[in-house]
């Protein structure tokens, strides 16, 4: 890779992975109720998922999957929502709704979740925000995701995990795994990043690393976190370009990732963290697509 290609990946991620701090990680978390009937979802995408047995690494068994290929909404069993409008911790402006067809919905194999132009009381904007809490929770293993991500700014896209014990001891003792990020300023860098008590993105001194995927708003590809007692290695389409190690004598301070973690999937609008950018009425209704999850263990 020519230097000047790194540097641009460096200087990407230091504006770029300002993380997904667990900012209402231990809010309250709603299972869905029944669905509601009245609304019309937007348009499934026309960037049909296709058959791909991933990159799984040898000795790994699959543990857990969604493939979203049932019903018209995410699975109960699987998911529940973190509702709100405050704003979070990073002043987004996009109200989370619960369980709303018009913001999240399964169709032709794929898990939606779309950011819309709406206004509340209090925000401008709607979205989801979707979390395995109770549901779905692992210690260590091969996380895989197959996701595309909307075009437009003020986008953030994230696919992260956060400790199970952050109700306890809070962010970041908790640590956080943020396993793909995109934002919209930048169209064709995706990112991953950690969180724990030494490094963290409100402390800027959060540790993350990018790549350059020229289609990651026009097709989908596979992002991948191999999660083990030493290290965690992040890859796209089978390529690891960024890896994180556990470093000695910290302890948990570094490497807080010793208990089960539970998964979120959410789309942000605007808001502090990461690079921003305008947001264009003409970028909504702006959709983020999910083919599959996969978690495969030993």
């Amino acid at each position: 890779m020519k230097i000047r290609t790194i540097l641009f990946l460096s200087s990407i991620c230091c504006l770029l992975l300002v993380g997904c701090k667990a900012d209402g990680s231990d809010a309250e978390v709603t299972s869905p109720g029944p669905s509601p009937t009245t609304s019309t979802p937007p348009t499934a995408s026309t960037s049909t998922p296709a058959d791909t047995k991933g990159y799984v690494p040898a000795g790994y068994q699959l543990a857990w999957s969604d493939e979203f290929n049932e019903g018209t909404m995410p699975s109960d069993e699987n998911w529940s929502y973190q509702s709100g409008g405050h704003g979070w911790t990073a002043k987004e402006l996009q109200l989370y709704q619960d369980a709303d067809p018009d913001n999240v919905g399964v169709a032709d194999g794929l898990l939606r979740i779309t950011a819309l132009v709406e206004k509340t009381q209090r925000n401008a904007f709607t979205s989801t925000r979707l979390v395995s809490k109770g549901k779905a929770m692992f210690e260590e293993g091969y996380f895989e995701v197959r996701a595309k991500f909307p075009a437009g700014e003020g986008m953030r896209s994230s696919f992260w995990m956060v400790g199970d014990t952050v109700s306890k001891v809070g962010w970041p003792k908790a640590g956080e795994i943020d396993l793909v990020e995109h934002y919209g300023k930048f169209p064709t860098v995706i990112g991953a990043a950690v969180q724990t008590p030494l490094n963290y993105w409100s402390k800027k001194t959060q540790l993350g690393g990018s790549k350059i995927i020229k289609t990651a708003e026009s097709e989908f590809h596979v992002y991948g976190c191999l999660w083990t007692a030493e290290k965690l290695q992040f890859s796209v389409d089978g390529e690891v370009y960024w890896t994180y190690d556990a470093v000695s004598l910290t302890g948990q301070l570094s490497y807080p990732f010793k208990w089960p973690f539970y998964m979120v999937a959410n789309l942000a609008v605007g808001g502090i963290r990461g690079p921003g950018g305008k947001l264009n009425p003409d970028d909504f209704p702006a959709n983020m697509y999910i083919d599959y999850v996969r978690v495969y263990q030993k």
